[in-house]
Formats: C-alpha cells, structure tokens, sequence
C-alpha cells in the first residue's frame, strides 16, 4: 500500500508539472512536507462514544490559480497518511437486539491501530500582509483507503474532507506555517457502517518556493 501511495503521488506530480508548460495559469508555486496531529475530544468536545487520534504526514503542493493584489486563489494537492488509534468507549453504541452483538462489542472496544491512505484535492484562500507573510484557508477532499474496521466506518474505500486555517512565512526560497484543522472521514454510504470518523488538530509544514 505505502508503495502505491508513493506511485499516485509521482504520478499526479508528473501531470501537473506537465500542465505548467500548457496552462501557465496552474502554475506549481510550492511543495513542502506537513505533519500533524488531531484527536476526536482534545481540542473541540465532539463525541463521547469512542476515541480517535491520528499522527499525519502530508505531501502538500500549491499550484496558482488566480491571484489579484493582496488575495490569491491556489489549488492544493496533498497525498496524505494518518496513522490512527480507535477505541470504541459506550459499551451501549451497539444496541443489545444487534444480532452477535456481544462479539462486535469485544471486537470494537478494543483500541486498534489504523492505517490511512487520502489524496486530498482542494482550494486555498490567502491573503498576504506583505511579500514574506499570509494567512489562509482551505478547504479539500478527496477519496480515501482505510485499513481496519471500525463500529464507525468500513474497512475500504471512503472519503476525507479537511478544513483549515493557517498563518505562512516565507524566507527566501523556504516558507514554513503553522495550522489548526477540523478533519472528518466518512464513505457517503456505500457501506455500512458509516457514521464517520472526525478530528481536530494541529498542522505544522516546511515548503520550498519555486515562485
């Protein structure tokens, strides 16, 4: 899996590096490394039936799309890891006439260790103060593999949508920032169960500027 995550990502940068060259418009303006960190309860109180917290690594590329004075519009591609931890924490999730109720409880009450494989796709809007510092905002989804089961969320194929906030500084040909994100995963119901998975967290990145 971690060798396919590497061939989507060199593949979607083989097809937007080829597109600066045809579309001057999408021009590749940075690409850094992100890593973070969110949990279901610790920075917002969501849900008390379960727990879920994630280490994140990202691969974040920035590709302009318009930009007019102090505000730009960029494109965001993002191939992303979450390794997470999951415990279901109400014994009463699973109702008592679920059939083979007892074994899901003993199966999900377990804290289990979880593997994540997202390509995020999204816009970014920033505002610069000056030439070396921005603030901005994202929003970005995009199709997603999740290893485990979960009471929440079917092993397979699903989704992740990220909203974000964050502060740039930009030194010469490096830029760093720092973030705070609101994350969830669920599959649209293409399985069941699908009440989703959802996070709030920290994100900090090293870029460097090739515009």
């Amino acid at each position: 899996m971690k060798i396919k995550f590497l061939i989507i990502f060199n593949l979607l940068f083989s097809i937007f590096a080829h597109s600066q060259d045809t579309i001057p418009k999408f021009k590749w303006l940075r690409t850094g490394v992100v890593i973070g960190y969110a949990s279901q309860n610790t920075f917002i109180k969501q849900e008390s039936d379960y727990t879920y917290e994630s280490k994140i690594v990202k691969f974040s590329n920035h590709f302009n799309w318009l930009r007019k004075g102090k505000n730009s519009w960029e494109i965001l591609v993002e191939p992303s890891y979450y390794h997470s931890k999951h415990q279901m924490i109400n014994y009463w999730f699973i109702s008592h006439t679920e059939e083979n109720g007892d074994k899901l409880r003993a199966k999900y009450m377990q804290l289990k260790s979880i593997n994540e494989y997202a390509l995020h796709l999204g816009l970014v809007y920033r505002r610069y103060f000056n030439l070396n510092s921005s603030v901005y905002a994202t929003l970005n989804t995009g199709p997603m593999y999740i290893d485990t089961d979960t009471e929440r969320l079917k092993k397979g194929f699903s989704f992740s949508d990220v909203l974000s906030v964050g502060y740039n500084y930009k030194v010469k040909r490096l830029s760093f920032d720092a973030k705070f994100m609101f994350r969830h995963a669920s599959n649209a119901n293409l399985q069941k169960p699908n009440y989703g998975l959802n996070s709030s967290g920290f994100e900090i990145g090293a870029f460097y500027e090739l515009n």
